[in-house]
Order: C-alpha cells, then structure tokens, then sequence
C-alpha cells in the first residue's frame, strides 16, 4: 500500500492573482497605472494572509513578486505620463484644450 502524505502547504490565489495583474498592468499600454497598483495591493493581502497563517500557504515569494512588479509598473506608467508632459508641451496643450475646451 502506498505511504500517504501530509498535503504540502496551499497555494494562496490572491499571491497568484497578484502577479498576474501586477505582469499585466507592466505589459500593457497604460495598464502600469490602473492595473499596477490593484496587484501590488493584491500582494500585499496575501502577504498579510500568509502571515495570518503561516502553515497554510507556501507562496510567500509569489506574493512579493506581484507586490513588486506591480509597484514596478505603477512608477513606470508615471514616468511615462511625466515623459509624454514634460517632451511634448505644445501637443499637450493641444490636446487637454481639446478634452476639457481650454487653451485656446
């Protein structure tokens, strides 16, 4: 007869679901700064989960990947919102004039 095991520690689905909105939101066009903290605060509730209970997930290092990589992309899509303000003020003026009827 074969020998039974303890089941291995769960998988935590928030850890996962963080990562893969944290990967998203870095991948995507302007998903860094909408998409990008919702994984990395994902993260950091399953960081909090896991801490609650140690012994029931093992995927501690899946969580601060998401938490990361999502703050990673939050701070990108903000360079490059500062980027497209600060290298194209004309245009930018042109186009929130057009958005909210201003500038001209």
């Amino acid at each position: 007869m074969a020998d039974l095991q303890e089941p291995g520690p769960r998988t935590n689905g928030l850890a996962v679901a963080s990562l893969v909105v944290s990967v998203v939101g870095l991948v995507s066009c302007w998903g860094g700064l909408f998409i990008g903290p919702v994984g990395a605060i994902l993260g950091h509730r399953a960081q909090a989960a896991i801490r609650r209970d140690p012994g029931s997930y093992g995927n501690r290092g899946l969580a601060l990947a998401g938490v990361v990589v999502g703050w990673i992309a939050f701070a990108l899509g903000i360079l490059g919102v500062l980027y497209f303000f600060l290298t194209a003020p004309a245009q930018t003026a042109d186009m929130l004039g057009g958005i909210f009827g201003i500038f001209g």
